[in-house]
Parts: structure tokens; sequence; C-alpha cells
């Protein structure tokens, strides 16, 4: 690893949080966390792949390896902003005394079990954050030191127990199991892996490659034009078509998703057939559903499009991420007995970290977050629902996206809702329910914060000679420290000094929309009912175990048959009603091309949906650009999910 290649992460850290917020927040144009796989990374990564085709030819530009190195810390470092860290952080130790009214009884139920330390409680700083400050008044930061300190612990502890949990499946991941890691492929085909650096040139002077660029950016680029002249034709892209099967059947929507589509080509087959299957079926059930009147209530929030479906789903995941474990056992017993006996059952030495150091350290940052949660006021059992809910959700997520490449992804319902179905208000007391409150700063939208990419990462660094690959989780950390305080800071500044953080148009600042004040409306809502545990989901959970451990058994039983267990555990997310559509387009794409001219065409076809993936992108940094200089504060958003 070159010293080069240590200060543009760095850089990179900084400029993959800063521009993004500055669209959303300021320009309110493109947003960039919609998808695991970040806009906000990719578009200044390819911008940085084709500058350096002109510099290696000078001899200076970066090599291969320090590209990787680019990628594995811009991949992480991106997600201290939006809604994976900096909004919900932000919005919610900011939103408790803010929309507090004697109407929701936040000040009743709400705020009073809240440690002071763990949010905002300086009501004057909160205020004048929401609605920005007087003129020649000074930004108050003293009131903001003490949560996110505290909260920054914490995420310095997630991202250590990601880095280490992804160190330790890697060997099986990759090796055991040789998981596809559709991103990381893509990936590592536009990094110029050839050491002469012909790799990238010749994708650019490929027709297919023009063609699908010209194809996505060519339609970006055009549609502008009608941002400026009244009457100008566009272009449908990324519009859905909504189709309903029938009266009470859940719509759904048809989008073709050039960044789904481009990713999609260099997944399984079966995966992505199972995915759309799944979907279609799930929609179907809950069509059926509201029929017959099967009804176990509201669905929380950032869950399943049907609150039934999203339960028996996360059974699904349960035994999916379950399976997972069960099949890599003796790998990771062999693991522990490295770490804990130092017996030599493993080589390590082309791991990110020593199977003992990676080991330790998720046990270390695991016993921290216990005792965190549990000074936050969580009572033992919901606490441990809580983290188990959590960890079905990191892995599950993680395991998935190597496996499928699906970037539009999130869990079919959330720990939040899974603890308090568990126990419910009958048991939770008020400081448990606060606690739940306020762990939407580090999970919020069913997605987990950094795992996924985490993941690649120990993928994408075998790339990295074996000397190099040790220093990447520290430089993880440190970038992803430059990157959190850049977005933090300048969301801190524009809401103070700008127009106020309630009118960035963000649902993180504001009293609906999916923000941390609907999650705290959950919470008093909750408060003030009486049930206990909720069988009926929890059978719905063990419903969807027994399917999904049917699947695992018959793909056991007959190799060839080709429903995977992925489709059901996340078929019913939310976000697969924008996604489902791409999915089956390019599960169709990829089966002609491979039965008309097997794995060669399918090969020569790569440099077509790299071109309409990068093509997507530079047309949103086109779209983010012209926002800037013509529509700044009035912009258009490109990126949608």
């Amino acid at each position: 690893m070159t010293r080069r290649a240590v200060i543009i992460s760095i850089l990179m850290a900084a400029i993959v949080n800063l521009w993004p917020v500055y669209s959303s927040l300021v320009l309110q144009s493109s947003r960039t966390d919609y998808a695991q796989i970040s806009v906000g990374f990719l578009i200044p990564y390819f911008f940085l792949l084709f500058l350096n085709l002109p510099l290696r030819r000078l001899g200076i530009g970066l090599a291969p390896r320090e590209l990787v190195v680019v990628c594995c810390v811009g991949l992480v470092a991106v997600t201290m902003q939006g809604e994976w860290l900096s909004g919900y952080l932000l919005g919610t130790i900011s939103t408790p005394l803010y929309f507090a009214t004697p109407e929701n009884r936040w000040m009743e139920l709400l705020i009073p079990p809240m440690p002071t330390w763990a949010y905002v409680s300086d009501a004057e700083a909160v205020r004048t954050f929401h609605e920005s400050l007087p003129a020649g008044e000074s930004i108050p930061w003293a009131p903001w030191l003490s949560p996110l300190f505290w909260w920054g612990t914490v995420v310095v502890a997630l991202l250590t127990a990601g880095i280490s949990l992804s160190t330790i499946f890697r060997k099986q991941w990759v090796d055991n199991e040789r998981l596809a890691f559709p991103v990381a492929a893509a990936l590592l085909e536009l990094t110029d892996s050839d050491e002469d650096g012909s790799a990238l040139g010749a994708l650019l002077r490929s027709p297919l490659f023009l063609i699908g660029f010209f194809f996505t950016f060519g339609i970006l680029a055009w549609n502008m034009v009608g941002w400026s002249v009244t009457g100008w034709p566009t272009i449908p892209i990324l519009r859905s078509t909504t189709i309903r099967l029938g009266r009470d059947f859940p719509p759904i929507s048809f989008t073709v998703h050039p960044m789904t589509i481009a990713f999609g080509y260099f997944t399984k087959s079966e995966v992505l057939f199972s995915i759309w299957f799944f979907h279609l079926l799930a929609a179907i059930q809950a069509g059926i559903y509201n029929r017959i009147g099967f009804d176990i209530g509201e669905g929380d929030p950032w869950g399943s499009f049907h609150a039934a479906i999203g339960w028996q789903g996360f059974g699904g995941m349960i035994v999916f991420v379950g399976w997972g474990v069960w099949i890599a056992r003796h790998h990771l017993a062999m693991v522990y007995r490295q770490a804990v006996f130092k017996e030599k059952r493993l080589d390590d030495s082309g791991e990110l970290m020593s199977y003992r150091a990676a080991f330790w350290s998720f046990v270390g940052c695991s016993v921290y977050l216990v005792i965190f949660f549990k000074q936050l006021g969580f009572m033992w059992g919901p606490l441990f629902a809580f983290w188990f809910g959590l960890a079905v959700i990191y892995l599950g997520l993680a395991r998935v996206i190597v496996e499928s490449g699906l970037v539009f992804l999130r869990g079919p319902i959330t720990p939040q809702a899974f603890t308090w179905h568990l126990f419910g208000p009958a048991i939770v007391n008020p400081q448990t329910a606060a606690a739940i409150g306020l762990t939407q700063t580090i999970h919020c939208d069913a997605k987990s914060m950094a795992m996924t990419v985490l993941a690649h990462v120990p993928r994408l660094a075998q790339a990295i000679e074996r000397a190099g690959r040790r220093r990447i989780p520290p430089l993880i950390l440190v970038t992803c420290g430059v990157g959190a305080i850049s977005a933090i800071g300048l969301t801190l500044v524009e809401a103070y000094t700008g127009v106020g953080a309630y009118n960035f148009g963000s649902s993180s600042f504001k009293g609906a929309g999916g923000g941390a004040a609907e999650s705290y409306g959950v919470v008093v809502g909750k408060l003030q009912k009486s049930f206990t545990t909720d069988w009926q989901r929890v059978g719905l959970l063990g419903f969807g175990g027994l399917v999904t451990a049917g699947i695992i058994g018959l793909r056991i039983w007959n190799p060839l048959f080709s429903l995977h267990p992925i489709g059901f555990a996340i078929g019913a997310s939310l976000t697969m009603r924008s996604s489902a559509s791409s999915i089956m387009v390019i599960w169709i794409l990829k089966t002609i091309i491979l039965k008309i001219g097997s794995l060669s065409l399918y090969r020569r076809c790569i440099p077509l949906f790299l071109g309409i993936m990068i093509g997507h992108m530079m047309g949103i940094g086109l779209g983010v650009i012209v926002d800037a200089i013509w529509f700044h504060g009035n912009g258009h958003p490109l990126n949608r999910w």
C-alpha cells in the first residue's frame, strides 16, 4: 500500500460524504443513499478511473492495487452520510425536544426516561438547528458534543465488529462456498486489474460499452433539457408503471433501473429468478390475506409492504442466516480454536486481520455494545432480542448481497419491530421503549450500516499484495472518521446558517415520512397499549422459517431445484416493489444470452451492462452539476430506487 493511495483514500472519504450531503440537502438534487452500493462513491470513483487512464500513459497514474485500496475504503466511508448514519443520527438525537407537543405526549412518556447524554437536551440548540440561527449568532456546538461522542463510539464498535466478521467469513464465502460477489466482480472489471493498464482502455473502445453508456447517459442528458425548455419531450426512465392484480391486492410496480440490471448481470440466474418469483408470490399472498380478512395489525415503518408477509420473510431470513452459519461451522470452529487455543489450523496470512485479532475484536466490540445499550435503558430480554434481530439483518443482508448483487436491498422487518412484538408494551418499561427509539441512530430503514459493503472488502482486497491487506482495517476506520466529521459538520453548518434542517426536505428531519419523529411516534403509540407477545406474528415467523428450511432441504435433495431461499427471505421487502421488475428483465436477458451463446457470449456482453451502469452514474453526476449552476435549491432528483 503506497502513501499516495492512503492520501487519495482520505480525500475520497471526504468527497464521497460532502457532495451527497450538499446535493440532497442544499441543492435539493439527487440523493445517493438508496442503494447498498452508493452512487455517492461510484460517481467520483468512476471519474478517478477515467482520469487515471491518461495518467497511466504518462507513467504517473495509480496502479491497479492502489485503485483497489481506494475502492475498499471508499465503499465503506460513504456510508457515513445520509440514511446510513448522519441523517438518522442527527435526526434521532435532535428530534425529541423539537417535535414534542402536549398532544403527542412525548414530554410525558418519551423524554423523561431518556439519558441526557444520548440526545441533544438543549431546546434552543435544537430549535435553531431545525429553523436556522438568527443573523449574527454563532453555531452552538457544545450541546452536540456529548451525544455525538457516545454514539461515535458505537459506530466505531460496529465498524470494527463488521470488519472482524467479514474477515472471519471471507474464506468460507469465497473459497469454500464460492459465492458470486457480483458487485466485487463488476468493480474489479472496471478497476483495470491488468497491470499493463489495458483492461479499462479496451472496455472504453468496446462498441457494446459505448452503446450501453450513451443509451442511459443520453436519455438523462436529453431529459435535462426539459428542465429549462417548456414542452420539451422527455424519455421515460426510472418511471414506475403500476400493475394491479385485482381488488385488495397490493400493486406491482414495473420499473427498469439501470443499476439493478447492471449488477444483476453478474448474479446467478437461479437467484434472480427466485427473487422476482417470490416477490410476485408475496403480492398474491398479501392480496389473498386482504380478501379473506386475515389481519395481524399495522405494520411498522421501514418493513414489508404487508405486515404478515414481512414477519414470515424475517422468519425465512433467520433460517437462511442460521443455515449459513451451520454450513460454516467447521470453518468457524477452526477460527475459534485458532483464536482461543492458538492452534494453527488455517492460513490467515492473506486476510485483513489475523483470525485471533478478528475474533477478539469482535468479542470486545460486542461486549461494549451490550454494555452501552444496557446503559441506554434496555431491559436484558429486549436488549438481546434487539441484537439478535440486528445480527440477522446485518449478516443476512451481507450474505444476500454477496450472493445476489441486489443493491437496492432492505430487510423484511426491523429489529425494533421484532423486539416490540416479541415482548410487547406490557413487559417493555418506559426506559427500554425510549432506548428502542434511540436505536434509530445506527439502524433504520431495515438496512445495515456498512456491513453489506464491508463483506466485499476482503474479497476486493485479494487483488492487493498480502503485506498491504493488514493496513486496510485501520485505514477504513480513519476514513470513516473523516467521512463522518465531513458529513455531520456540513449538515450542522448548513442547518444553522442556511434554511434550517426542517427545510432540507429530508425525512430524517421532518415530523413524518419515515424519519426519527415517526419512529418516536411508534414508541409512544405502543406505550399506550398493553399487549404482550404477539403470537400471531411469532407464528408467521415460524411459518416463514419452515418454508425456508423446506426450500433448503429440496435443494440438498435435488441439486437441480431452481428456487433459492434468498428469494423467500427478501421477496416481501418494501424495496422489492421497484426492484423486482428490473430483476425479472435481467433474468430474461441473461437467460436468452446463455441459451444462444453460452458463457462466451455472456463474457462478450459484459461491456454493454458496465456501460449502462456507468452511463447512469455519469448522467446523475451531470444532473447534480446542472442543478448546482442553474437550479440551486430547486434541484431535480435523478437517483431513485
